[in-house]
């Protein structure tokens, strides 16, 4: 009986391997006081990642918003009729903008310093491409280079402006177009500006330049809405 007596409390604290309850409770605690932490940090995280997006829409669009008023207040609006302006290009050769019988035309207003101007060439040539190649629809091209104007012909002959550009030395045309912002393209068809584009050119501004006659010309043909 000692023997057994003896055996008994030694099995108990060390024959079973197990830890005490309080012990194994203050483990799991920790384990599913962390777990928590992660889920409520990933939530976190999550709420974050989501508001930080919302904010970045709402910069876009409010940046949006400031260009288009920025760009309202730049050139003639559309609907709008200028005067006829006769003038010599580069090459000599005589123009008139936006005159009675002067047709389809699209004028570009471009600086050599401007580096959106730059960043529009390619669109530009596709434009003139457009200007020559495009059938019925054809239309005539016209440059107006502001200042340097000393830069103005070596520009135009770097970067293959085949179309004719005028040197606005005396200012007659950027004034008689308010044009405070370049690049800016005008179309105009008999003597009416039908659409303006005001800023860097992308691949989409040359079908919407192309396109402004096509639509002017369908709301021209449109019956006018009975009285």
């Amino acid at each position: 009986m000692i023997f057994v007596a003896g055996y008994i409390p030694h099995l108990l604290s060390h024959g079973s391997g197990r830890r005490p309850r309080s012990s194994m409770d203050a483990s799991a605690l920790r384990k599913y006081g962390s777990l928590a932490l992660i889920v409520v940090l990933a939530a976190l995280m999550t709420a974050l990642a989501v508001q930080n997006r919302q904010l970045r829409q709402q910069q876009a669009l409010l940046v949006s918003k400031v260009e288009q008023i920025s760009k309202a207040v730049h050139g003639l609006p559309e609907g709008a009729q200028p005067e006829a302006l006769d003038a010599t290009a580069l090459d000599s050769q005589a123009v008139t903008l936006a005159g009675p019988a002067s047709g389809r035309q699209v004028l570009y207003f471009f600086s050599p310093a401007c580096r959106f101007c730059l960043a529009s060439v390619p669109q530009i040539q596709a434009l003139d491409a457009a200007a020559r190649n495009n059938g019925n629809r054809a239309f005539e091209m016209v440059g107006v280079s502001l200042p340097p104007h000393e830069t103005a012909e070596d520009y135009a002959r770097q970067h293959g402006f085949v179309f004719p550009v005028v040197n606005d030395t005396d200012d007659r045309i950027r004034q008689r177009y308010n044009t405070t912002l370049v690049p800016m393209v005008v179309v105009i068809e008999d003597g009416r500006i039908i659409y303006r584009h005001v800023g860097q050119l992308k691949d989409r501004s040359v079908d919407a330049i192309t396109g402004a006659f096509v639509i002017h010309a369908a709301r021209s043909a449109a019956p006018a809405p009975a009285g």
